[in-house]
């Protein structure tokens, strides 16, 4: 029996859980691993973060990231995925507004709420778009001993 999750099971995952870790290389090959609150729109793969961060200098120098998402605390329940693919910088105004109306309820439940008033507030927001191209998931859970 395999341990890879099924389509459907990766989206329910991915609906499930609130963080990813994200992983950006810089110029000297050293690896920046951040975590992240994340958004799905339309297949693809949202984070906001200050523009003038490591990860954004990263993303705009080799445009390729990798991100996993795990869960579970023992062998019997761990499950994740990993993701490699290619991001880069959205200057879409229309595009930030979706993403931030879905980060509002995913992770706040309003746009009213003070943490999100807040982290809204920060200058110099930036969206990152991350498309996957390589996928690999696996679930402990599904081991029979």
């Amino acid at each position: 029996m395999g341990l890879n999750m099924t389509p459907q099971e990766v989206k329910v995952f991915l609906a499930e859980q609130k963080v990813c870790r994200m992983a950006t290389v810089d110029k000297s090959g050293m690896p920046h691993v951040i975590p992240m609150w994340y958004v799905i729109l339309d297949g693809d793969i949202y984070v906001e973060t200050t523009g003038t961060t490591k990860k954004v200098r990263n993303v705009k120098l080799t445009k390729k990231a990798s991100l996993v998402i795990d869960d579970g605390d023992s062998l019997h329940d761990f499950r994740g995925i990993m993701i490699q693919g290619n991001m880069e910088v959205i200057n879409d105004k229309a595009l930030f507004k979706k993403f931030r109306e879905a980060y509002a309820q995913r992770y706040f439940g309003s746009d009213e709420h003070p943490g999100y008033r807040f982290l809204t507030s920060i200058p110099n927001r930036v969206l990152l778009k991350f498309t996957p191209e390589r996928f690999y998931s696996w679930d402990y859970r599904k081991l029979k001993f």
